[in-house]
């Protein structure tokens, strides 16, 4: 009887130990990860893997264990402002349908062929900080890059188990239309557009878009120069931190990493990728998404936006 407890004793301190080391390596985890470091991290207990391609994309290969995860991560709200944020109990419910765990360690990945592949990711790892879970990476390169090293995929869809995530929301990681206004008018808040210079400028705009330009005094950094998507058949990997350092001051964002930062686009998708850039990857601690970007704003008259201007000089 001793001998078995004994033994029980000694394969629960193994267990233990072995929790506790991979909860303290999971600590550590970046917000950028390889395919190297997930291939290792696979079976790790406490990561989510959570594929928010399209539907089709994930049908057809994905990373094993990897839960599919579309969303809907944007939607309309009361408003009927299109491209949102959803309420905070239809998120809790649906990351709790993915197993998510208030301790667990996610990682995003996409189709990871062009930047806007990388902003779905982003749009997920913002949701999740503003819901107050901040134990979240990216995969650089997301699926094109692990397909493309030849790592391990699966057709198997994976069934988790109901997750426990509680959402406890962060109010400073968005603002509304409202407060861009009165920022607006202060003239002490970053103001950065991600869309593209054909867009900012004023030379074109989607359809749907009331009014061509963007926000009075706004700089520009367009999210498709944040990586090296398509660039001699690339995946899209995130740009170094060093190159994107260079892009940050080259656009006019002050090196005060406390500076309050608002990163807008059409429809708040690429100003998801802004905000990773500058809050995940280059330290900036005070960065927030106006969740009705410019498809919010350009249908306010009261909104200040220019045309066929820079915005911003640094000169």
């Amino acid at each position: 009887m001793n001998t078995w407890k004994t033994k029980l004793a000694v394969m629960l301190a193994a267990v233990t130990i072995l929790v506790g080391s991979s909860i303290s390596a999971l600590a550590d985890t970046p917000p950028l990860v390889s395919s190297d470091w997930l291939a290792k991290n696979l079976n790790t207990p406490g990561i989510v893997i959570l594929d928010v391609g399209a539907f089709t994309h994930y049908n057809k290969n994905h990373i094993p264990g990897a839960v599919k995860a579309f969303g809907p991560w944007q939607t309309m709200n009361e408003k009927f402002v299109g491209f949102m944020m959803p309420k905070p109990d239809v998120l809790e419910a649906m990351l709790r349908s993915y197993g998510v765990n208030n301790d667990s360690q996610i990682i995003l990945y996409d189709e990871g062929v062009t930047a806007t592949d990388t902003c779905k990711s982003a749009r997920a790892l913002w949701t999740l900080h503003t819901l107050g879970h901040d134990k979240v990476s990216i995969l650089n390169g997301g699926f094109a890059a692990w397909e493309q090293e030849e790592k391990p995929v699966s057709k198997e869809a994976k069934t988790p188990g109901r997750g426990n995530f509680t959402a406890k929301m962060v109010a400073a990681k968005l603002i509304s239309l409202e407060e861009v206004k009165a920022k607006i008018k202060a003239g002490k808040s970053v103001l950065l557009d991600n869309r593209s210079a054909t867009e900012f400028f004023g030379h074109e705009k989607k359809s749907h878009i009331k009014r061509y330009g963007h926000l009075l005094k706004a700089r520009i950094w367009p999210a498709s120069y944040m990586s090296d998507a398509g660039v001699s058949l690339s995946p899209a990997f995130m740009k170094n931190t060093e190159t994107l350092t260079q892009m940050a001051a080259g656009v006019g964002i002050p090196a005060d990493k406390n500076v309050e930062i608002i990163t807008y686009s059409n429809h708040g998708l690429q100003a998801s990728l802004g905000y990773f850039v500058l809050h995940d990857l280059l330290g900036y601690t005070n960065v927030k998404i106006f969740d009705g970007s410019i498809l919010e704003a350009a249908d306010d008259k009261d909104v200040s936006m220019e045309r066929y201007a820079w915005g911003y000089m640094t000169h």
